[in-house]
């Protein structure tokens, strides 16, 4: 086939545009599920991806690669109209010859299914070739190898979920179905057993039945414990536990043996634009450079791998048991860019440490398999086949930090996250005090400059603030600390006397020695382990809420938080009043009717499609909210409480409560600047420090005092979605799925993981069959055009929904032509002329200058200039429904629905400047050009939103606008691209006609430059920057709650029955302390064996109402998380 045009200068030539469209047409079948491909210009050579329209503009304008004559990117493998296996083998010769080249499963015979007697690594290969070069049955079209057939029909059970009943009786039918002596399996269990050969596999090794230790390495083939002396099996060869240890060797070798995920691998380095300041990956912090620039023979290869370790307590069997905890680890490849790091196909399960009981503190036991492995990844490095490349190298990785919730910490760090100094921060400098029968975390003073005004009141807690912050500790003051730790057994044995020991005051909060400094660049990192914003998050909005509506089990401003306040000798207004037996209503808590005017708010609250759930459902019947997920406290937490909370309590109750949820709004966009992260440090200190003037000590637990350290560690990490656990939990749903049998639940994720992780591995070569890389998504767009257009007017991404209605355009066929201003202005048109001029003259000047320059010289004008010319046809389409850019839009005629998807802004001019416009959509109208070319349309109403007007209010960095008020009502048309959009909410303080315009980010639009090109078009260089989605700064008021304003005056105080108060005297007072100084004592070890029994119920922090751990996102759909 001639490709010589691919050299052509001409680029306007029949030859070269004619090439352009033959490589369009092919290029199409490799697109993502964002209609995007490699582009093979000259600028973005094969590097970056873009849709077809844009990669069609840049051949013409800058040229095609001339050595990429084999589009072997785009899915070309020769130039033979056929593949060799025919079309329906899908490449799947290749996908083997990818998966055998580097010996990826010589591991061993790992599997259930693998019998004793396993072929050698080179027959097992030698079987599947065959197989794949053999037809289904005797007779069939050779196209069809049986291997083929059984992936695909395996791969359609795996993404819809066919239950291993409804997949054994469609095999039964196949057989009846098929002829005799056909090669399709006769049951799901002989479908997975031929897959094994595919996976990769993974290791057994027995533990002991105390955790004392592997039977591994060279007690592998022990009969006792080394450690406890105990059974190793609890009869015959049936051991008491066993560790499933996926190697992760192979797998991180195999992100190289495909051509698509040995391109991505690099992105990190290659594809990623650096901006001074500008936090947008992990590569984008501190940590990670502070790392490469210590480990240059690392960094200097852009395929060397970083990891984040990622693990959490699960339970396998939902609501059937609360006592069964199992822990997977999972690693999180980094290199990748930021929409392949969120996707779970690149979570990489290595350890499934078994039930039924925690860990705890000898996590390390069940870790040392792994540390092994990664040692040599550090240390020696394994050989590895780069596909993008095509030849051998060198590959090295290592683990960069981890991420898990705050329990989890403890087990990894060694800092038990419990008791006095549970902050693995502050460490001995912990800010702590004894209350009735807790530890709180107040203090946050000392956080404050030395010459700060508010380190001399004493109306915070009766004392002057003299304490310097909490140090920084370095790493030798860290080692230093754990080499003076005494010696523990490890195991929960009996006879191990270090089981509950009591630790030494020198040794503070140290349980151990963590298995992660064995590695030898991880006392070097600036950044170890990742405080969870989610589980930070749902915590504080638990105490928050729990506070405001008086929650029973969540309130903060209990009988006993009262007592403190006596006990401590403050705030004398909130004291009980033992002789009346009452309690002053507080000002930080809302009455009944409030919290019934609250409670229908948030039930009338409708988000935007794939924004969030249902968040009315939480609403109880006496108006409390109920089991709530973490994802709703997040979008309670950031966008609902401050719009709710306007007309309910004081002033500085509510302005200090609404810059706290605006600090985690702006911690958790997609794009951080270290600046504004600085001053977001400053800002949640003074923040807190308001938090100690308003709440009772009993609020201050230890995840509020954690928020002071938040924008330290975004300052270190980058963006807070790639180190919080929503991905780690949605792996969790994952494997919770694949129990089949709950006796053996471990063994059932084990082995249903490996088959997923085979035919993900396998799918990525599928092209004629739906999968997890190409199947469209919910909301899903595609061109309107089967040719390519060259305007942007026309290469729109939109798809239309709903029923539709024909209607005519007439005068406003006008008024969808808006380019002729600088012309008008030129001819000595006024601004005030301009307007009635473009709409008397353009359509005809640009028919007439268009159709002369195309009689002159064809070739100047494209087929999409010269639809244009003529214009729209006389009718348009009217929907209801569409999606673009991958958001889904509804007019005001679905506002009744359960959500919310009218509401727009734009940022057009006004007067000459510069204004952001809100309004809703009154219709979606799909203007047809000649030739096939469509354009799609908004028709709007907008709300008159000029600053420092009566129809615009603005308070608490909130802006309200007046619905009833509407402007520009004769310029109500815009193009569907040009709207971003919104959602409004009531505004309960200025009445129905007032809503609170609330701005969104969606999750699968990423603010990432796609390239250093200076010609690149503006709308192509970042999808999700907008000027309008950026918060203003963090500023917070300095003015303080006075004594006043604590309590409600125009409330009668609430009574209580005697008994509560007795049993308070019961209880008697018991002075706090402060932490000036630690007290030598000894102390019991935190983490003992019984506290496994209890774990959920001692974090019911970690979980939701029914007593289950909280993995709000697995049981989410994906269009719940924003």
């Amino acid at each position: 086939m001639d490709r010589s045009w691919i050299s052509n200068p001409d680029r306007i030539s029949v030859e070269y545009v004619a090439g352009v469209d033959q490589f369009l047409q092919i290029a199409r079948e490799t697109v993502d599920a964002t209609g995007c491909t490699l582009c093979p210009c000259k600028n973005c050579i094969n590097r970056v991806r873009r849709n077809i329209g844009e990669i069609k503009r840049h051949l013409l304008h800058q040229g095609f690669l001339s050595t990429y004559t084999v589009w072997v990117e785009h899915g070309e493998v020769d130039y033979s109209e056929e593949p060799a296996h025919g079309s329906f083998a899908d490449k799947m010769e290749e996908a083997f010859h990818d998966a055998t080249r580097d010996h990826y499963f010589d591991i061993g015979s790992t599997s259930d299914m693998l019998s004793p007697e396993q072929p050698a690594d080179s027959e097992r290969y030698d079987n599947l070739f065959e197989q794949l070069k053999t037809p289904l049955y005797d007779g069939c079209d050779e196209t069809i190898p049986a291997l083929t057939f059984i992936v695909k029909l395996m791969h359609l059970k795996v993404l819809n979920k066919w239950t291993d009943r409804s997949f054994d009786m469609l095999l039964k039918l196949l057989q009846e179905v098929l002829p005799p002596g056909n090669r399709c399996p006769d049951s799901y269990y002989s479908t997975r057993k031929m897959l094994c050969d595919v996976g990769l596999g993974y290791e057994q090794i027995d533990v002991c039945k105390y955790d004392c230790s592997l039977f591994y390495g060279e007690y592998s083939t022990d009969q006792d414990c080394h450690v406890c002396g105990t059974s190793r099996y609890i009869r015959k060869t049936i051991p008491h536990k066993r560790l499933r240890y996926f190697p992760i060797t192979p797998r991180l070798k195999r992100l190289y043996s495909s051509k698509s995920t040995a391109t991505l691998m690099r992105w990190h380095k290659e594809g990623r634009v650096v901006e001074p300041g500008v936090l947008r990956h992990p590569a984008d912090g501190e940590a990670w450079q502070n790392f490469d620039s210590l480990n240059e023979q690392f960094a200097s290869d852009p395929r060397s791998i970083r990891l984040g370790l990622a693990s959490d307590g699960f339970n396998p069997f939902g609501n059937m048991s609360t006592t069964y905890s199992m822990w997977p680890v999972v690693l999180i490849p980094y290199n990748l860019p930021p929409w392949k790091i969120a996707a779970k196909t690149n979570y990489l399960l290595s350890l499934l440490i078994p039930g039924p009981k925690s860990p705890t503190k000898d996590f390390d036991v069940f870790m040392r398999p792994l540390i092994d492995e990664l040692k040599v990844l550090w240390n020696v490095g394994t050989d590895c086949f780069d596909a993008h490349e095509g030849k051998r190298f060198k590959l090295f990785a290592s683990v960069i930090w981890t991420v898990s919730d705050f329990p989890a910490y403890a087990y990894l760090s060694g800092w038990s996250t419990q008791g006095k100094l549970a902050c693995p921060h502050c460490l001995e400098d912990t800010r702590h005090m004894s209350i009735r029968g807790k530890q709180c975390y107040m203090g946050h003073r000392c956080f404050l400059e030395t010459e700060h005004p508010w380190r001399n009141r004493k109306d915070f807690d009766g004392t002057v603030e003299v304490r310097p912050p909490p140090r920084c500790f370095e790493s030798s003051h860290i080692l230093a600390q754990l080499d003076a730790i005494s010696p523990r057994q490890p195991g929960k044995a009996p006879s191990n006397l270090s089981r509950k020991r009591k630790r030494l005051s020198s040794e503070l909060n140290w349980l151990k020695k963590s298995i992660l400094f064995e590695l030898p660049y991880w006392s070097s990192l600036k950044l170890r382990h990742n405080l969870d914003v989610m589980h930070i998050e749902k915590n504080v909005c638990d105490n928050i809420v729990g506070t405001l509506m008086d929650i029973e089990g969540k309130t903060k401003d209990t009988l006993k938080a009262r007592m403190d306040l006596k006990d401590l000798d403050y705030r004398h207004e909130l004291h009980l009043d033992l002789d009346g037996k009452t309690k002053p209503f507080a000002s930080y808590t809302f009455t009944k009717e409030e919290c019934r005017a609250f409670g229908e708010y948030i039930k009338a609250v409708k988000l935007p499609d794939g924004f969030g759930s249902n968040i009315g459902r939480c609403v109880t019947e006496n108006y409390k909210l109920s089991g709530m997920k973490t994802h709703d406290c997040h979008i309670l937490l950031q966008k609902l409480l401050p719009a709710g909370i306007i007309s309910f309590l004081t002033e500085p109750v509510r302005e200090t409560l609404i810059e706290f949820c605006q600090f985690f709004e702006k911690l958790c966009a997609t794009t951080l600047r270290v600046d504004e992260l600085r001053e977001m440090q400053r800002s949640i200190i003074l923040i807190l420090c308001k938090f100690e003037k308003i709440y009772p000590p009993a609020f201050f637990t230890i995840m509020v005092h954690l928020c002071v350290h938040l924008p330290e560690q975004a300052i270190l990490g980058g963006p807070v979605q790639y180190r919080w656990m929503y991905g780690t939990e949605r792996c969790m749903g994952t494997y919770k799925s694949f129990v089949w049998n709950t006796a053996r639940p471990d063994g059932s994720i084990a082995e249903a993981y490996v088959i997923d992780e085979a035919l993900t591995f396998l799918s990525r070569y599928m092209t004629k069959i739906e999968t997890r890389f190409n199947r469209t998504e919910r909301n899903w767009d595609h061109s309107a055009l089967n040719t390519v257009p060259v305007l942007d007017v026309f290469s729109a991404q939109f798809r239309s929904l709903g029923a539709n209605e024909l209607k005519e355009l007439g005068d406003q066929r006008k008024k969808v032509h808006c380019e002729h201003t600088s012309n008008l202005l030129a001819s000595g048109y006024s601004i005030n002329e301009l307007h009635v001029a473009q709409e008397e003259q353009f359509l005809s000047w640009f028919h007439d200058k268009v159709t002369l320059q195309k009689q002159a010289n064809p070739l100047t004008v494209t087929e999409d200039l010269y639809s244009l010319a003529v214009g729209p046809e006389e009718r348009y389409v009217s929907q209801e429904t569409c999606v673009v850019n991958g958001i889904r839009f509804r007019s005001t005629v679905h506002d009744g629905l359960r959500t919310q998807c009218s509401g727009i802004s734009n940022l057009a001019q006004h007067d000459g400047i510069d204004h952001m416009f809100y309004g809703v959509i009154l219709e979606v109208m799909e203007v047809v050009y000649i030739r096939g070319r469509k354009v799609l349309v908004f028709r709007c109403q907008w709300f008159k939103s000029l600053p420092n007007s009566n129809s615009r209010f603005d308070q608490y960095n909130m802006t309200s606008i007046n619905i009833k008020s509407s402007w520009y009502e004769d310029q109500s048309y815009i193009l569907a691209t040009q709207a971003r959009q919104v959602f409004y909410l009531p505004n309960l303080q200025k009445g129905d006609n007032w809503k609170i315009i609330q701005k969104i980010s969606h999750r699968h639009l990423y603010d990432i430059p796609v390239s250093t090109v200076d010609d690149i078009d503006e709308n192509t260089v970042d999808d999700n920057e907008d000027d309008d989605k950026i918060l203003p700064p963090l500023q917070p008021n300095t003015t303080l709650v006075g004594p006043s304003s604590l309590v409600r005056h125009d409330i009668a105080p609430i009574h209580f029955p005697d008994q509560f108060f007795v049993e308070l005297n019961i209880l008697g007072p018991n002075l706090p302390r402060n932490d000036h100084s630690f007290e030598e004592e000894e102390k019991d070890d935190d983490d003992d064996d019984d506290e496994d029994e209890v774990d959920e119920v001692q974090w019911d922090d970690y979980t939701d109402s029914d007593g289950n751990e909280n993995e709000d996102s697995v049981h989410m759909d994906d269009d719940d998380i924003s």
